[in-house]
Formats: structure tokens, C-alpha cells, sequence
């Protein structure tokens, strides 16, 4: 493992999910600072308590889960209004998180993306290859991508989407630690979703970070890199292999070494 000295790491995910990637920072040396730019909050469906949309549930194939949060808030949501998956329903995960939270929740995991984690390789998945005429629940956030939805729905699936959260930008942040990052030699900003990306540019500070072309910008996917690109970002993307801490973490270690390299570099000039 590459050594993470006196490398700052600002890490943008929601409080529930920064913590194993927080860990593995620190453990490797680093400096993880932990700077949540968006508040996870569960939402209700008025559609749950339609009998037609209850129906759909209860006739559900095959079930998808986008996220970690959505399995969280979607089946406590689904408890609530006293509606379960059926015994013979499918499950699919976005990837290995969502995966295991789902077998914690205990219900069996059909498949899951092993490489990369996005729409695209869950819509790649077998499981989704003969989908005509099966009814299919997407478990998301509000306002997310409908590639899934949209896909599946050319496929002849019949599709039936529960949103059950949605992503608000946090309130009372401390910007300071912005200006701070400003002056480092070795930092870097991570981003694993493109509301992260739009929740930290509309802070104080966030300009000053943008402009800094000694910060690194660690992202989880190419469309996230082309939206840091497009807001003006000065500093060098770089695109992790997946959303996964482990994955996040091997691509900072590279950025570590190489910035290691280049200041080695001009120091001997």
C-alpha cells in the first residue's frame, strides 16, 4: 500500500456513508477530512396507498436497488404502508454496498454489478437480458437518473418506480476548511455523485478550491469528471475504477505517488 503522508482528503459523502472510506484514509497514513456537502433525508409516496400502485408491488418480479440509501429508506417505506416484496421476487444491486446492506435486510441478492458500479453495468447484468412482460420495482432517490427506468421500459419491462429519498445540500457547514485545503500541497476532493458535485459549488469557498490546480479531483465515473470539467474545476480528474472505498482509495493512492514524483521532480531542479 502507498503511503498517504501529508496527503489531505476532502471527502464530500453524505454522514452514512463516509465512514469506511474515512478509515481507510486514515489507516493508509492520509489526512481524511470529513466535509459532507449533502443531507440524506427519507421521503413518503402518496402513491403507496393507491391500490393500483399496491398491486404492482405485490406483483413485482424482479426489484432494483440503486443505492445503499435506497434500500434503507425503501424498505422501511415499504413497511410502513404494510407492503413487502413477494417471496418470489428478484433482487438486484447496484453494486457489493448495496448488496451486502440488502442481505442485512435479510433478502436474497440475485446479482450485482462486479466491476464497475453504475446504470450501465447493472443494465448489462443477465438477469435483465429477457425482461418482456415482467413487472419491475425501482427502489431510487428523487430526482436520480431514469436510464434504468427508460431502458427497461424498451425493453417491455413493466416498470414501477418507488422514490423513497432525496439529496438535500447540508446546512451550517464549516467553509473554512476550504481555504485551508487552498494552501495544501497534497490534497484532493472526492466526489462519488454528481449532487455532491452541485451542492459544493453553490458554498462559500468553493471557487477559491476550484481554481486551485494543485487540488486532485477524485471522482467515481466519467459523467461525474465531464460535470467537474464543465463547472470550471482547474485541478487534474481522475476517474476511480468504481464508487467502492477500496477502489477510491488505490486511485488515491496513485494521484499520491505521483504528486510525490512531480514535487521530487522540481525540488532536485
Amino acid at each position: 500500500m502507498s503511503d498517504l503522508k501529508n496527503f489531505s482528503v476532502l471527502l464530500t459523502r453524505p454522514e452514512n456513508q463516509i465512514e469506511e472510506l474515512r478509515q481507510l484514509i486514515q489507516q493508509a497514513g492520509g489526512n481524511p477530512v470529513c466535509f459532507s456537502v449533502t443531507k440524506i433525508t427519507p421521503i413518503d409516496s402518496d402513491h403507496l396507498v393507491e391500490p393500483l400502485f399496491r398491486e404492482n408491488i405485490a406483483r413485482t418480479d424482479l426489484a432494483i436497488f440503486v443505492s445503499p440509501n435506497a434500500v434503507t429508506f425503501g424498505i422501511k417505506l415499504l413497511e410502513k404502508h404494510g407492503l413487502a416484496l413477494p417471496a418470489d421476487c428478484k433482487t438486484l444491486a447496484v453494486g457489493p454496498g448495496t448488496a451486502k446492506l440488502i442481505e442485512q435486510n435479510r433478502l436474497k441478492v440475485h446479482d450485482y454489478p462486479k466491476a464497475q458500479f453504475n446504470s450501465e453495468t447493472l443494465l448489462a447484468l443477465p438477469s435483465l437480458d429477457q425482461i418482456e412482460g415482467k413487472h419491475v420495482l425501482i427502489v431510487r432517490g428523487l430526482g436520480g437518473r431514469e436510464k434504468i427506468a427508460r431502458e427497461l421500459s424498451i425493453r417491455k419491462a413493466i416498470v414501477c418506480q418507488l422514490p423513497c429519498y432525496e439529496r438535500l445540500p447540508s446546512k451550517d457547514l464549516d467553509t473554512s476548511v476550504l481555504s485551508t485545503f487552498c494552501r495544501e500541497k497534497k490534497s484532493a476532493i472526492v466526489f462519488t455523485s454528481v449532487s455532491a458535485v452541485d451542492h459544493f459549488v453553490m458554498l462559500n469557498n468553493a471557487k477559491n478550491l476550484m481554481s486551485a490546480p494543485n487540488l486532485s479531483v477524485l471522482v467515481s465515473s466519467d459523467r461525474i469528471a465531464a460535470h467537474c470539467s464543465s463547472l470550471g474545476f482547474k485541478g487534474q480528474v481522475i476517474v476511480a475504477d468504481n464508487a467502492g472505498a477500496p477502489a477510491i482509495l488505490a486511485a488515491l493512492e496513485s494521484v499520491s505517488v505521483a504528486t510525490s514524483v512531480n514535487n521530487g521532480i522540481k525540488n532536485h531542479d
